[in-house]
């Protein structure tokens, strides 16, 4: 482990609520509301709640029918401008474990190309879960799949089971990828919060977007998305009463992260 590496403000959030109004004949109105949020705040280490190892890549661009393969062992054919297989800071990044993963489809703006998200056909990751046009579980845009294990174990990455197919399907599209994890050789170097000597690279994200989408996920998932839709009916009928639906949902997909190494040098471990 390279001295001083450690992570530090890192946390995933998922959260959601809507409101149900009904107006009744005499013109009041009831309204029930539903929300749930789901915050895990994450230290430096292996252990339960806690990683060692954070990336982000933005705007990851396929052509139509185009696809790619994502390595969360070695990450070796990822380079995001520090070098193949290595963290915003040029330190090697080898995932063994996945403790958060978030994944949205991004754009372009009139993209109409579905993201499609598999475990790829040689090694690949099953915890992923297959997303495709063929089982209406594809990503269109704005959509989001958000999983996340907290657990000591994790989502476990091996050498047989940590690829991750990603293809466009009907169009081109754009991804954004964002991965919290562990290295098993990894010991814990330091708490949550980071030295004041430490150089610090940042990531995170926070999406919303008043357009619907579809998202599944065996385990988590979840639509960057925020939607709003009344439906307001009136029977002619025995009955003189009213009816308005109006529900406003919202659900927030984040996951910060911050990672640095104290060395002097940008090194990998």
């Amino acid at each position: 482990m390279a001295a001083g590496r450690s992570v530090s403000s890192a946390s995933y959030t998922a959260a959601i609520s809507a409101t149900v109004n009904n107006t009744l004949t005499d013109a009041s109105a009831a309204s029930v509301s539903i929300s749930g949020t789901y915050k895990k705040t994450l230290k430096d280490g292996n252990e339960v709640d806690q990683i060692t190892r954070a990336w982000q890549s933005v705007g990851r661009k396929l052509a139509s029918a185009a696809t790619e393969v994502i390595d969360l062992n070695t990450m070796s054919n990822l380079d995001i401008g520090a070098g193949a297989g290595k963290d915003g800071l040029g330190q090697d990044l080898a995932f063994e474990e996945i403790v958060a993963i978030l994944i949205v489809q991004s754009g372009p703006a009139t993209a109409a190309g579905r993201l499609e998200i598999e475990p790829d056909s040689s090694n690949g990751w099953n915890p992923i879960g297959t997303h495709t046009v063929a089982n209406t579980g594809a990503l269109r845009l704005n959509g989001g799949l958000l999983k996340f294990q907290p657990h000591e174990s994790g989502f476990d990455v091996s050498s047989t089971s940590k690829r991750i197919k990603f293809t466009a399907n009907g169009g081109a599209i754009e991804y954004d990828i964002y991965v919290l994890g562990r290295t098993d050789d990894d010991v814990s170097s330091s708490s949550s919060s980071s030295s004041s000597s430490s150089s610090s690279s940042s990531s995170s994200v926070s999406s919303s977007s008043s357009s619907s989408s579809s998202s599944s996920s065996n385990s988590s998932s979840s639509s960057s998305s925020s939607s709003s839709s009344s439906n307001s009916s009136s029977s002619s009928s025995s009955s003189s009463s009213s009816s308005t639906l109006s529900s406003s949902s919202s659900s927030t997909l984040s996951s910060s992260s911050s990672s640095s190494n104290s060395s002097s040098s940008s090194s990998s471990s």
